[in-house]
Formats: structure tokens, sequence, C-alpha cells
């Protein structure tokens, strides 16, 4: 109910499990345990989800059912899911510090590798939602990074969507304070600091899914960018902390965060065609004349349009 949108390969057998890492990739693994990857999807196949959203849309023929249609895959409620599932991940790392500082930081000098460099996880003993997979530090990492970019991406969009539906609305300039409250980015400084709570994951109880239809955010506006200003506060640090810039003032945070959104944007649209690009080099090796009948990712409208967004 929270691993949305996550693949599991061809042969892999699956027991009985809970697992709350959305888009993830669920292989065979070593010593007879499956191998979990949390996010390949977002991070190695963006392609495969922005084709499906186009491909949802362009079925969405039947009139009765459009109120509970169309809907977007990185949506509100998988925000909330990927939030949940990062901070999973993070979590781990956290008490691997703490427990490396209090036994005087063994196994981070000399000529070895961090403990956490080459430890496997397994089952979610280890990492919450993990079910009965095996997860690398590698994956970890992945996952962490790959959750990231959805819900920073998802938040930032918010704010660029808000700024151009008021400049297309206003008939005149409107000051720098002005614009900072309609996004509700005043005296953000204030809380722009190091010291906000850390968001606590809530997978440890068990809930039925909101459909995604009757999420308030499916046919409201307004509580869609309520959703992406709550979490773009909270990754406020993180992406301030991100950046070069040292101006201390509300004004170069907004161009901060614009342009962590274009460079996000970018990123997306370069991950869509490598991974276009990957399944034409595949296909082709495997299946005689693919190529005949397949359009090649320099051409193909959903790579374009994610250029163009960019």
């Amino acid at each position: 109910t929270h691993a949305p949108y996550s693949i599991v390969a061809a042969g892999v057998q699956l027991p009985p499990q809970r697992i709350t890492l959305p888009f993830s990739l669920i292989t065979d693994g070593p010593n007879n345990m499956n191998l979990l990857t949390p996010g390949w999807l977002l991070h190695y196949s963006p392609y495969t989800i922005a084709r499906s959203e186009v491909k949802f849309a362009n079925r969405r023929m039947a009139k009765r059912h459009d109120f509970y249609t169309g809907w977007k895959i990185l949506r509100a409620g998988v925000m909330d899911m990927l939030v949940d599932a990062r901070e999973s991940l993070l979590s781990v790392g956290r008490r691997q510090q703490q427990q490396q500082q209090q036994s005087g930081g063994e196994g981070t000098s000399g000529n070895r590798a961090p403990a956490s460099a080459v430890q496997v996880y397994k089952t979610d003993k280890a990492i919450p939602g993990l079910g009965a997979n095996q997860l690398t530090e590698k994956g970890r990492q992945i996952g962490i990074k790959a959750y990231t970019a959805a819900i920073q991406r998802y938040a930032l969009r918010g704010l660029l969507h808000r700024l151009v539906t008021m400049a297309k609305a206003q008939d005149e300039v409107l000051s720098a304070e002005d614009v900072l409250r309609h996004v509700g980015l005043e005296g953000v400084l204030a809380v722009s600091g190091h010291d906000m709570e850390t968001t606590t994951s809530s997978t440890s109880k068990v809930n039925w899914p909101v459909l995604p239809w009757n999420e308030e955010a499916h046919t409201d506006p307004e509580a869609q960018w309520k959703h992406q200003h709550s979490l773009l506060m909270k990754e406020l640090p993180s992406i301030i902390s991100s950046t070069t810039n040292t101006n201390n003032n509300n004004i170069s945070i907004l161009s901060t965060l614009l342009q962590k959104c274009v460079a996000l944007e970018q990123d997306h649209a370069k991950r869509v065609y490598q991974s276009k690009s990957r399944d034409d080099a595949r296909g082709a090796k495997t299946v005689p004349g693919y190529a005949d009948v397949h359009v090649a990712a320099e051409k193909d409208s959903v790579v374009l349009a994610a250029r163009e967004e960019a």
C-alpha cells in the first residue's frame, strides 16, 4: 500500500511482506534474499513515469469517469510516501553516525572505509519498510537522492507555477515584498536554518491509502499549492545549504529556489533522455528491426516535452 510504482523483476519470488519504499526495483540477490533498490524508477527510468502520465492522460476519454481519472503519478499522496520513505533511509544513517561517534570513530580512519560504505541492510529490522529484502549502502544513497530530487522538484514546481499565475493575473509590477507574501516566503530567513524539526516517519502505522481521485489536491489547486508550500518550507534548509549563494535576504533566497528548480528540471530532462536512449540500445541488440518500429530518443515526444519543460 505504500510502495506504489515499484517493479519486481521477472522470476523473483516475493513472499508476503510489507514494503514502504515507492518506485523500487526488486531483483534476485545474494544469499537467497531479494535485493531492493529504493527509488530506482525515479532515478534510472524517469522516462517510464513521464510516458505513463502522457499515456494515461491521452486515454482519458470517457466523460462519465472524468472526475476520478487523469491524476498525476507524482501527486500529493505519493509525495508524502516519499517523505516517509526517505526518513526511513536517513534514520539508519544517523544511527550509524551516533554509534561511530560513541565508539570513537573506529573504522573511519586509516585505509579502512567507513562502516556504512560496506554495509548491507537486511529486512525491516534494519530499515523500516524494507520488508523481507536486503539493501546495500549504495542502494540506500540512490534512494535518498531519488526521493529528495522528486520531493524538491514537486515543491519547486508549485512555487514556479504560483509565480507564473500571479504574473499573468497582475496588470502592474508588484513589489518584492508582495511577491514573497503571495508565495508564502515572507520572513523565510527566520525558518530556513538547520534547526527545523526532522520529519518523522509514520510508516509504522498501517493505514489504507487515499485513492488518487479522493485526494483534496486532485481537484483543488489551492490545496495542492498548500501541500507543495508545506514541503517547500521543510526542504528549505537542504536547498539553501547546497548552494553557494551567501546573500542574506529573502529575494536572494527566492532566486536560489528558482535556480534549484531549473537545475532539477534540467537534470530530470537529461535522465529522461538517458533512460529512453538505454532502452533503444538494449532493444536494438535484442529485437531484430527494433529501430525500424520505435521512435529514437532524440525524436521521442516525451523526451522533447521534458526538455521543453526544463
